[in-house]
């Protein structure tokens, strides 16, 4: 018996390799020369400040409200220093009226609320401060752990 030999059929198919090597060149080609990351800053200007709404207004920059709590020799107490004075009254109810009195003098409640405790200080005191804050209007509170280096810097 004699076997069939059967012819394999051949397709061509097109070389894919040098396509993908000019993607590639592409592709790099495009990442080189694309930026990304727009660098963050200040554009540069001269503008008059007496034309257009608001001119010759003065303009005030609000400093950003620091609260220190400080260790005191009590456990279950802490010194309370805001915007490097010590309060009065050092409590956080006094904390909350002085806070109270700013928001109604034209701080804005969206500015940054600095909130400082030394290692000593309890949790729960961080949290009076916080809650006398947001009890006064204020919503941007930021925590700090270095204390002691504002009233070192005033002397108290």
């Amino acid at each position: 018996m004699r076997s069939r030999r059967t012819e394999l059929a051949r397709v061509e198919v097109p070389n894919l390799a040098p396509m993908v090597d000019v993607v590639m060149v592409i592709l790099i080609f495009f990442m080189l020369g694309t930026s990304f990351a727009m660098p963050e800053g200040v554009i540069p200007m001269q503008l008059p400040s007496d034309i257009g709404p608001g001119g010759a207004a003065n303009v005030t920059v609000v400093p950003v409200v620091r609260i220190a709590l400080m260790e005191d020799a009590d456990g279950d107490a802490c010194r309370i220093i805001v915007m490097e004075r010590a309060l009065p009254e050092n409590s956080f109810h006094a904390l909350r009226g002085f806070m109270t009195e700013k928001r109604a003098a034209g701080a804005d409640p969206l500015g940054p609320i600095l909130i400082a405790a030394e290692p000593g200080v309890a949790y729960q005191q961080v949290i009076h401060a916080m809650d006398a804050c947001v009890r006064a209007g204020f919503s941007n509170i930021q925590f700090s752990i270095n204390a002691g280096a504002w009233v070192a810097e005033t002397g108290e």
